[in-house]
């Protein structure tokens, strides 16, 4: 009976906090990550823990690994838009040897859109490479 109220209060703040943690898409991912992460890690604390001990240590790591990957998603728009903004290359380094690269491409006159190429590097490795594009205001078709 008692594990089946903390469940469901758990499951019930798990809804509230990321319904109050709802951004436009491109902002507020590490908050927003470290709420989930909180969320899940609860959950799952509850599930192997089977006690408020357990429920605490999943919501505390859930809210840290949450927040970590929040924020990398964060850098990651933060250098695409910031190119896209200047018209120049763009590079966050980490002190672990990782960095985002951004490259600013032409720019459509029709859509005032522009294409920016996203690398990610580890260690001098190219991991991933994107295409993203950044609208200034709103966009009026799907053509370029």
């Amino acid at each position: 009976m008692k594990n089946g109220l903390i469940s469901l209060l758990l499951i019930g703040a798990m809804i509230l906090s990321t319904a109050c943690a709802t951004a436009p898409p491109d902002q507020y991912n590490t908050q927003t990550g470290a709420v989930i992460g909180a969320g899940i890690g609860a959950l799952a604390g509850q599930a192997i823990g089977r006690d408020t001990g357990g429920t605490l240590l999943g919501a505390g790591i859930g809210t840290l690994l949450g927040a970590i990957v929040g924020n990398a998603v964060d850098q990651s728009q933060m250098a695409t838009r910031e190119a896209a903004q200047t018209n120049k290359r763009i590079v966050y380094y980490d002190d672990q040897g990782r960095a985002v690269e951004a490259y600013p491409g032409p720019t459509n006159q029709n859509t005032n859109c522009r294409k920016v190429t996203k690398r990610v590097w580890d260690k001098g490795s190219l991991v991933n490479e994107t295409v993203e594009e950044i609208c200034e205001g709103q966009k009026a078709s799907r053509d370029y």
